[in-house]
């Protein structure tokens, strides 16, 4: 884990304990006086010189070497050892050592360190650095991190899972949300850094570029394998392609106006922009219908049948049939046929389902006059916001219930109810060999009014 050094530590100054050399107050550890102080440091600068020339590569200043951490002449039971930078750290910080006392005389103490040395410590609170030299840490306390392999320019890559900012894992950031009709890319948070990776990672940014790093808490909206679906970091005229999945973070190099930098997401050739400086969506009427509020499936899907009779004013009476009905309606942002609606707008499909009897001719008796019929829907309409809106017919389903007619439209992704209305024109010719009546008319043509059938859309549970 990175840790920051003190406040005092990060801005160059430490505070350094002065004692009057061999006449100056004892030290005391544990209660006890301490002996050979000067021997047991010279002991820890060693061990720590020969643990850096053997650990992972870090950049010391030939001002690092070791103290005592002192309160009141009290010294603490870490000693610290630097200041010093390691590969794959973004600071720098100090090593630690635990004391082992041992006795040195009636009442006396000496320190001997333990051969290991805890990296990425802070200084103690309250206390101040001490040598018997008198030696002081270096003036500039910030040391510059060791050379690290620069990373291919222009190419995008993904962290190891661990790896990640701690500030990916926060659960208290809104997301920026982008939708796809095969699922959600949810970004938690950015970072720029001109470095990225552990120690046996790090990689540094190419010259003039630095690290964008997106971490994701979802990734089901994007198949990079897939030939409809893409994502990018977009920064001015440069695109920067993701083209794999590995992990929850990717970073890539970029270069430009970084506040300007977009992630965009592509399907089936819609681009959709999340700016990454403050995980908004860029243009909301793109797609708008991903993002809606509303239930797929209108309420009461009950009440949206019916039937309808021929009335008695019409033909004398000596014609009869009947038209039973039904409409089901579904709310789509995107079909794979259609494509993607017009900005803002989402599809709405009606499918009408309609089974007739008749018309049939009644003559006296049982002469009756049987017709081969046609039936066409006409006029299919919606009245939404105020407004009439014209329906395209699609495909014809010729499976239960007679079979249904879809009714297409583009309706504001937002609008929660509109009512449907059509005509079911029957047009027929008389079969003669089928038919008894001998006055029956040679032909018929009737329509049946359906009207005004309620299609609203509740909001989505959990809203």
């Amino acid at each position: 884990m990175k840790r920051k050094l003190t406040a005092a530590g990060a801005a160059g100054f430490v505070s350094v304990m002065a004692l009057a050399g061999c006449g100056g107050p004892p030290l005391i550890y544990n209660g006890q006086e301490l002996s050979e102080v000067e021997k047991s440091m010279e002991e820890i600068d060693a061990a720590w010189k020969q643990s850096v020339a053997n650990g992972v590569e870090a950049t010391v200043s030939d001002d690092s070497r070791c103290y005592l951490q002192v309160n009141d002449e009290t010294v603490a039971e870490t000693a610290v050892c630097g200041p010093i930078h390691y590969l794959g750290n973004d600071e720098t910080t100090w090593d630690g050592a635990q004391w082992e006392a041992i006795a040195a005389g009636k009442d006396k103490f000496s320190l001997k360190s333990e051969t290991s040395f805890v990296p990425n410590q802070q200084l103690q609170a309250n206390t101040d650095l001490y040598r018997p030299d008198d030696k002081e840490p270096p003036a500039e306390m910030a040391l510059k991190e060791p050379d690290a392999p620069v990373a291919e320019k222009d190419k995008a890559f993904w962290l190891p899972v661990g790896q990640a900012p701690v500030q990916a894992d926060s659960s208290n950031a809104k997301p920026g949300i982008l939708k796809s009709p095969i699922g959600t890319v949810s970004v938690v948070s950015t970072e720029m850094s001109n470095r990225i990776g552990g120690a046996s990672n790090r990689q540094q940014a190419p010259e003039g570029t630095q690290f964008l790093t997106i971490n994701f808490s979802a990734l089901t909206g994007f198949e990079p394998s897939s030939d409809v679906s893409a994502m990018a970091v977009v920064v001015g005229d440069k695109t920067y392609p993701v083209e794999t999945v590995d992990g929850q973070s990717v970073v890539v190099p970029v270069s430009g106006d970084l506040e300007k930098a977009l992630l965009r997401l592509t399907y089936d050739g819609l681009d959709q922009d999340l700016s990454l400086s403050d995980l908004s969506r860029v243009d909301e009427s793109v797609a708008a219908g991903l993002y809606s509020d509303l239930e797929t499936e209108p309420k009461e899907s009950e009440s949206r049948s019916g039937d309808r009779r021929i009335n008695e004013a019409e033909a004398d009476n000596t014609f009869s049939g009947s038209l039973n009905y039904k409409v089901q309606a579904e709310r789509l942002a995107y079909d794979q046929e259609r494509k993607w609606p017009a900005a803002g707008m989402s599809w709405l499909k009606v499918n009408l389902s309609t089974n007739t009897i008749g018309p049939e001719w009644d003559g006296k008796g049982y002469d009756r006059g049987v017709y081969g019929l046609t039936k066409t829907i006409e006029t299919p309409t919606l009245q939404i916001a105020g407004k009439s809106i014209a329906g395209e017919l699609g495909d014809v389903d010729n499976g239960f219930f007679g079979g249904g007619q879809e009714v297409w439209y583009q309706v504001p992704a937002d609008s929660p109810q509109a009512t449907f209305s059509a005509d079911v024109k029957l047009v027929g010719v008389l079969k003669s060999t089928r038919s008894s009546a001998k006055n029956a008319p040679p032909s018929v043509e009737h329509v049946y009014q359906i009207r005004d059938v309620n299609l609203e859309f509740a909001p989505k549970a959990g809203n």
